[in-house]
């Protein structure tokens, strides 16, 4: 649990956890249900709490990131909740995900989202960029004013940068059309990006 820029924090969760904290403070997937806890006790080490958090971006209905979601927004009752539009359905539970890891593994319960995003929106400082193939929805996060991209798992960055594992990839070839994608607009380095056009 460390701040790796100004104003960026990352929560050591089974997949990586972001604050990002400004003038407002957005929280950036909220971990595995196990792990939801760590998010509230971050918070308190930065003398905040949950009912601080401006906006709860998920960036796609895999357990390990949306697996919290329930416990984060009961604490921050006032947070947006916000995904891509495909996602929202699965997240809510409104419908069932059937892609990899798989129904079974769907065990979040369900919590409305405020925002539907698509790509190129911009919502509490940060631009979406739609990234199908992980998920439908699947969605990375620009914070241009900091040059960070929050990938989620748009792609691998697990000691290189890589394509994500097919086995959890719903279309692994639209996966790594997405990466291509982010690489064609942005100078991708460890999640820091920059524009490259």
């Amino acid at each position: 649990m460390a701040e790796f820029l100004k104003g960026a924090h990352i929560v050591d969760t089974y997949a990586n956890t972001f604050f990002l904290v400004d003038q407002r403070l957005v929280l950036v997937d909220t971990a595995t249900e196990k792990d939801a806890g760590k998010i509230p006790e971050y918070l308190r080490r930065l003398r905040m709490k949950p009912s601080d958090i401006t906006t709860i971006f998920i960036t796609h209905t895999h357990p390990d990131h949306v697996g919290g979601l329930a416990e984060i927004k009961q604490a921050a009752s006032s947070a947006k909740v916000a995904a891509h539009r495909v996602e929202a359905p699965f997240i809510s539970k409104k419908e069932t995900y059937m892609g990899p890891p798989g129904a079974a593994a769907q065990r979040h319960p369900g919590t409305a989202v405020d925002v539907l995003l698509d790509d190129g929106r911009v919502h509490d400082g940060l631009r979406v960029i739609h990234t199908p193939g992980h998920t439908a929805g699947n969605i990375a996060l620009l914070d241009e004013t900091r040059s960070l991209l929050l990938a989620g798992d748009s792609i691998n960055n697990e000691s290189e940068l890589r394509p994500m594992d097919d086995r959890y990839n719903m279309d692994p070839k639209l996966h790594r059309a997405s990466i291509k994608k982010l690489a064609s607009q942005y100078t991708i380095s460890g999640g820091f990006a920059g524009r490259s056009r």
